[in-house]
């Protein structure tokens, strides 16, 4: 309101002050008739030396702040009072000494002033009512005390004027009053609505948008030296946080990693949410030591867990951070640069940064090719399964096999599995791949004969709701029984989240299905699950076989683990038999059942005739690389 009243009176006073001395300097002129002489004019020459500094001042100066303002105000009232009684002065002089043609313009005079002084100062009431009071009303006593009819009409046509003019005062001031507020309304509004489109509504950092407008703003010509660097981090496991403990406390995790941002990351630099779990820090420096430093400082941000009620998590995430000596033709450029390192930075699974480099640019034009193939025929076209034998240990029977994906791509060559749905995984894709994988490999199976299983791997993220429908929707297409079928899960699927887990997993048993844990032996945490989860096969990983003709202790590893799995009376395979010595240990250990090169490598097709027997298996080579590559998805 300060502001608004102070504008107004920097355009107002000056037009004030211009009437005044225009009514004072023809007043004088009138009174002066038939003897003007040098001092005729001198009142209106000391109220223009007198205005001319008050409108300077007026005209020039600043909005010098509201205290300040306000004592301007003060001073403005007084003034309006000193002059309204030294103009009322003035026309009670001139009505009491001049002559009867004179003092008839005296009325008008005071009128015209009064009006005037008030209409200018309207923003400034008091001020306005200090003219009035002072101006007009000693005027109406002068008139009344010359007992003149005339002066007379004249006083009490002045008093009514005044009155009524002080009302309309009142009124134009409030009016004004509610236009100063209702402007500010509006720009607090738009600073609100500005605000809640530059900023995440739940951590109160600055959004996407803000982000991405800041980017642009800072961008240079291409080829410039870089100058400015993007970090994006992202937090691990958020979803399990989100699904154990509610929506609530994954909330109040975010708003706490927030806070912390906001304390590591210094001022000059923006720190953002620009997703779910995903935050970006914009530092204005492209010196790799100084970036680094920032990086190192963010990554103790997992150094403490956070404390949220009762609950206590241990927070981790990955970072990738944007690098390079020039700036690109596109500053959005510099984000797909820190979301291509992030990626790498949660393949690590090490919580350390990771800095962008060329090489990475290629291999994300090849995991976008990878995330779009399944929708080219000529590259789905390309996709084949394979299948490798599982044998009884004990009669060297054939009791299943396992179908594995092997596909050359026409545009980027060899695909290995590993690769293969890593990629589409992360591209929330995963689904796709595995429901053209179990088509083929139905297609097929449907073909065996009924005693030959089939094992069939899923990724960790599609190991939910979904799952037994897909299955069973594929098996009806194919008439091929559930009941054949064994669906491998990785220990990764029960860390996500293991209610998800635990359901579909029951969902399978319901349809006759088996499912199998996958790479035990790999992980940390499977032992846990076995107690909450039960599997109808475990499948040891073949990292603990490696080394069991060599390695007194490996051995050991395994009879512990084989023992662990017989003692919940659990079926168990071991993946990746290369060698006699290995076979010949595990028959002594008496395993159920074997899988690995040694017995039969992958190959597109069987002949169900003779398929029955370990020795009948076709020897066809695989079309990835060597056994240790040899992934089991399918």
């Amino acid at each position: 309101m300060v502001v608004a009243q102070f504008d107004a009176l920097r355009h107002q006073v000056p037009t004030l002050h211009m009437i005044l001395l225009i009514n004072i300097t023809f007043l004088s002129f009138i009174t002066s008739l038939g003897h003007i002489n040098a001092l005729t004019f001198l009142p209106s020459l000391l109220a223009t030396l007198a205005s001319s500094t008050r409108i300077m001042k007026w005209r020039r100066e600043p909005f010098p702040g509201v205290d300040e303002a306000r004592t301007m105000f003060r001073s403005t009232v007084r003034t309006s009072l000193i002059f309204g009684l030294i103009l009322a002065g003035w026309s009670v002089h001139v009505l009491f000494t001049g002559s009867r043609e004179v003092s008839a313009f005296v009325p008008f005079f005071a009128a015209l002033s009064v009006i005037s002084c008030a209409v200018c100062m309207v923003s400034l009431p008091y001020a306005a009512y200090a003219v009035i009071w002072s101006g007009a009303f000693p005027m109406v006593l002068a008139m009344l005390a010359t007992r003149d009819m005339s002066l007379a009409a004249a006083a009490a046509n002045l008093a009514i004027i005044a009155v009524l003019l002080i009302g309309w005062l009142r009124r134009q001031h409030q009016q004004f009053r509610g236009i100063v507020e209702a402007h500010a309304l509006a720009i607090r509004n738009e600073r609100e609505v500005t605000h809640m489109a530059f900023a995440d509504q739940l951590t109160g950092l600055a959004n996407r948008r803000a982000l991405l407008t800041r980017l642009t703003e800072r961008q240079r010509p291409e080829g410039q030296p870089l100058d400015t660097t993007v970090i994006l981090l992202d937090l691990d496991g958020f979803k399990a946080v989100n699904d154990r403990l509610g929506h609530g406390v994954g909330d109040a995790l975010l708003r706490a990693v927030a806070d912390r941002l906001s304390q590591q990351v210094p001022p000059p630099a923006l720190c953002a949410r620009v997703g779910g779990d995903e935050f970006a820090i914009l530092l204005p420096t492209g010196d790799r030591e100084a970036v680094a430093a920032a990086a190192e400082h963010l990554s103790q941000l997992f150094a403490t867990p956070v404390r949220i009620g009762a609950d206590v998590i241990a927070i981790r995430g990955s970072i990738g951070i944007s690098t390079g000596t020039h700036w690109p033709r596109d500053a959005v450029e510099l984000m797909h640069r820190a979301d291509l390192a992030l990626y790498e930075s949660k393949g690590l699974g090490l919580g350390h940064p990771f800095f962008f480099h060329p090489h990475l640019q290629q291999q994300r034009e090849r995991r976008s090719i990878i995330e779009t193939a399944h929708l080219d025929p000529a590259a789905v076209e390309r996709l084949e399964v394979h299948f490798q034998p599982i044998v009884r240990t004990a009669t060297d029977d054939i009791v299943g096999y396992e179908a594995l994906a092997r596909w050359h791509h026409p545009q980027i060559g060899v695909i290995p599995p590993d690769e293969l749905f890593a990629v589409a995984e992360h591209a929330r894709v995963a689904g796709r791949f595995t429901e053209l994988i179990l088509a083929r490999a139905f297609a097929k199976a449907s073909d065996w004969p009924s005693n030959l299983s089939l094992s069939v791997n899923v990724t960790a993220g599609e190991v939910g709701p979904g799952l037994c429908t897909m299955i069973r929707r594929m098996c009806e297409r194919y008439a091929f029984s559930p009941k054949r079928l064994i669906v491998e899960i990785t220990e990764t699927a029960l860390l996500r989240d293991p209610d998800a887990a635990r359901s579909a997993i029951a969902d399978l048993h319901a349809i006759g299905a088996r499912v199998a844990l996958d790479d035990f032996g790999s992980g940390f945490a499977s032992i846990g699950y076995l107690r909450l989860i039960r599997f109808d096969l475990i499948k040891i990983d073949g990292g603990l076989v490696s080394s069991i003709t060599t390695c007194a202790l490996a051995r050991q590893l395994l009879i512990g683990v084989v023992q662990l799995c017989r003692a919940i009376e659990t079926p168990v395979v071991v993946e990746q038999v290369e060698t006699e010595a290995q076979l010949d240990i595990l028959r002594v250990l008496q395993v159920d059942k074997i899988q690995g090169y040694l017995l039969g490598r992958p190959a597109p097709e069987l002949a169900p005739a003779r398929a029955g027997r370990v020795n009948d298996v076709g020897h066809t080579p695989p079309l990835t690389l060597g056994p240790s590559a040899d992934r089991n998805y399918g």
